[in-house]
């Protein structure tokens, strides 16, 4: 089988290397833009503070990055223990308030000593000798009042 270069005329074949020729001479001159050589030192130099820059900006977000994964992953490991502990200090008191108001109804109370009997009776007659019909409403809700009729 033949190529298409051998199926070509000469004049066609010329052209044809001598259009490839000056493309490739055309690519070469003007070339893919500036180069390494075509820049400066100080170009170069700005260049490279820039990359370090750059890098420095990447690695403090890098750090940032890490940081914010470390405190998230300690919230979640903290955040379900303490949500367990204040769900059961909440438990523990609910159970313990009814034994709590039981204890406070049972608990013995300490009944009046002889001497604040003896105070409220004199204030009672004091506030007989003023004003007779104040002492009658409040002898009826009286405790003293009754334990002073316990004693005559």
């Amino acid at each position: 089988m033949a190529s298409p270069m051998h199926r070509m005329s000469t004049t066609d074949r010329s052209r044809w290397f001598s259009a490839a020729a000056i493309l490739s001479l055309w690519l070469v001159l003007i070339g893919c833009g500036p180069s390494g050589r075509d820049l400066s030192d100080a170009q170069w130099l700005q260049l490279q503070s820039d990359l370090q820059r750059e890098r420095t900006e990447v690695g403090r977000q890098r750090d940032q990055l890490e940081a914010d994964r470390r405190q998230w992953d300690e919230r979640e490991r903290r955040e379900p223990v303490l949500a367990a502990t204040i769900d059961s200090s909440v438990r523990l008191l609910c159970c313990i308030a009814p034994v709590l108001v039981v204890v406070l109804l049972l608990w013995p109370r300490q009944a009046e000593t002889p001497s604040e009997v003896a105070c409220d009776v004199l204030l009672d007659e004091l506030i007989v000798q003023r004003d007779p019909g104040k002492l009658e409403s409040s002898r009826a809700n009286s405790p003293a009042y009754t334990s002073h009729k316990r004693l005559v």
